[in-house]
This record gives C-alpha cells, sequence and structure tokens, in this order.
C-alpha cells in the first residue's frame, strides 16, 4: 500500500531536482551569452585593425534595425562595412548576410555606401563556408587567420 507521504516526498525531490537543473540551465545561458557578446566584440575589433592596416579607417559596431541585427557594421566615405559574427559557421551564414545586405538595400538604402565589403569572422568555419566564401567574395577571418581576402561589392543601386 502507497502512502500519500511517499508520493509527496517523491513530488519535493523532483521539484529540487528540477530547481537545480534550471539554475544549471541559466548559468549556461549566461556562459553562452557572454561567448557570443565576446566573439562579436573581438570579430569588431580584429576587423577594424585588419581594415586600418589596409588603409580603410572605419569604426566597426553593432547596427540595430527594426528588421534585423547585424553584430558587424561600419562606414566611412564611399565604403560600407557588413557582416556577421560566429563561434562556428556553415554555409547559411552567408545566406542569411545576404538577406541582411538584401534588406537594407531596399529598405535602408542610406546605410550603405558605393562600395560595400562583406564580411564573416567566424572562429570555426565549416570547409563549404570558405569555399563559398571565395566563390562569392566575401570576406572570411578569424583572428589568427584569413581565409578570404577582402573584396569591394558594388552596391548595386
Amino acid at each position: 500500500m502507497r502512502s500519500r507521504f511517499c508520493w509527496r516526498e517523491f513530488f519535493n525531490r523532483l521539484m529540487e531536482v528540477l530547481a537545480r537543473m534550471d539554475r544549471k540551465l541559466n548559468r549556461i545561458e549566461k556562459i553562452l551569452k557572454k561567448l557570443t557578446v565576446d566573439i562579436e566584440e573581438e570579430a569588431r575589433s580584429i576587423i577594424k585593425y585588419r581594415l586600418r592596416e589596409m588603409g580603410i579607417d572605419v569604426d566597426i559596431d553593432v547596427l540595430k534595425l527594426p528588421d534585423f541585427e547585424l553584430n558587424i557594421y561600419g562606414v566611412s566615405d564611399n565604403i560600407c562595412v557588413v557582416g556577421e559574427a560566429s563561434l562556428r559557421a556553415g554555409v547559411s551564414i552567408i545566406d542569411e548576410l545576404k538577406r541582411k545586405l538584401n534588406t537594407l538595400k531596399t529598405k535602408y538604402p542610406s546605410y550603405l555606401r558605393e562600395k560595400i565589403i562583406l564580411v564573416l569572422y567566424v572562429t570555426l568555419p565549416l570547409p563549404e563556408l570558405v569555399e563559398r566564401a571565395k566563390r562569392e567574395h566575401i570576406w572570411l577571418l578569424k583572428a589568427t587567420k584569413e581565409y578570404v581576402k577582402p573584396k569591394y561589392q558594388t552596391s548595386l543601386f
């Protein structure tokens, strides 16, 4: 025969386990959020430095618009830098970047300039990403390596 006390004790222990799991998940979520912010900050810093080495002085920051957010964006004279940063990425990041660029072209053309540098900062790019970035002339790099050299693209207004 089962007593009510036994079920209540079981339920209470289960609730304690769930509470511990919730605390752990919250800590993991905070760590992931910090890693994402860190990689984006690193990307902006490295890209700005590399551009300066090429004679292009531009501040790189986040661009937040109602439709989307670019974590790499900057303008200087007739040059615009548009990009994304990620710890690990496959070819879908290129599609996402192009979608955002098209939205800029159609809805927010004032944010673009005559020459556009598309850039992806990826700590661990998958081989397919490297190949497609080469084909599409998208600057692909991480802190210690440049997979694809930067190239201007015309804004096609």
